[in-house]
Parts: C-alpha cells; sequence; structure tokens
C-alpha cells in the first residue's frame, strides 16, 4: 500500500486541513461480543496501521467504546474519501463489525502522543 504524496500540501487552497475519521463499531453487543475473535486479528490489525503508518497517512489510533458496542477510530490523511474508504477496507475488524467514514475538516487539534510509535515500526 503506498499513500505517499496523496494528501495535498499544507497551505494549498483547501481552507481547513482534512483528516478522515474511521470509526469502527463491533456487529455485536457488549453482551455477546467475543474477546477471541476481536485479539486474533490483532496481529493483522497492527500489519495495516504499520502500513498506514510507513507511508505517512496514519494520523492517531486507538480502541474504546459506544454504549454498548466495542469500538475504535483511525485517523488518517488521504487524497480523497473514496481513497480513504479504499485504506479503511484494509482492516480486518471489517470482519466482525463495521466501519463509518467521517471527513473531518478540522479547525483545531492538539495530538501528540507518540509513545507507543516504535510498535508501528518494524
Amino acid at each position: 500500500m503506498d499513500t505517499r504524496h496523496e494528501h495535498p500540501a499544507p497551505g494549498t487552497d483547501t481552507v481547513l486541513p482534512t483528516i478522515y475519521a474511521l470509526i469502527w463499531k463491533s456487529h455485536q453487543t457488549d453482551e455477546v461480543f467475543d474477546p477471541e475473535e476481536f485479539e486474533k486479528r490483532i496481529p493483522r490489525l497492527m500489519t495495516w496501521l504499520k502500513e498506514l503508518h510507513a507511508a505517512g497517512s496514519l494520523v492517531a489510533c486507538g480502541g474504546g467504546g459506544f454504549e454498548n458496542h466495542s469500538g475504535g477510530l483511525t485517523l488518517i490523511r488521504a487524497s480523497s474519501p473514496e481513497r480513504a474508504l479504499e485504506l479503511a477496507a484494509g482492516s480486518p475488524m471489517n470482519e466482525i463489525g463495521s466501519t463509518e467514514l467521517l471527513v473531518w475538516d478540522v479547525f483545531y487539534a492538539n495530538l501528540h502522543d507518540a509513545s507507543r510509535e516504535s510498535r508501528l515500526k518494524d
């Protein structure tokens, strides 16, 4: 997966920079969620995240949940919503959930926690 040079350069004609939020939600509620099915996908999830990171597309990622479903959030840079959806399709978590795309025109962000970045490098 090579996504380098796909995102607009800073200061180009877009008023606000665009980040794509990939919002994953488990198909199963917490009551019946199978953590083993989730855990067995972690190695492939890490490979996907490493590829996004190496290509300069990964902005942030993490897990969490909704009121009664497990979930996750991955923020990426891509050249278009269509390209963001193509990249989102690579997540193995789509096998046990679904991913929605939020096009985020960033007004303000202060996200800097690279304490686990070494896990994204080979």
